[in-house]
């Protein structure tokens, strides 16, 4: 199950693509892609492996 903001940023993520759809023009499709990349980025910084392993290792135990 994905958190609350994890399944925002996928919804914005879809957004997106979409948009890409009805784009007309390179500049306004690079420019979508370009946004999706860095929704993308943020994304698997904070629920990627990486982050997860961070945060377990910040755990006391």
């Amino acid at each position: 199950m994905i958190t609350a903001q994890a399944e925002a940023e996928l919804r914005s993520i879809v957004s997106l693509a979409r948009g890409c759809e009805k784009s007309h023009g390179k500049k306004q499709t690079a420019m979508m892609f370009g946004a999706l990349a860095d929704r993308l980025d943020n994304f698997i910084e904070q629920h990627g492996e990486t982050a997860w392993r961070k945060r377990v290792a910040q755990c006391p135990r």
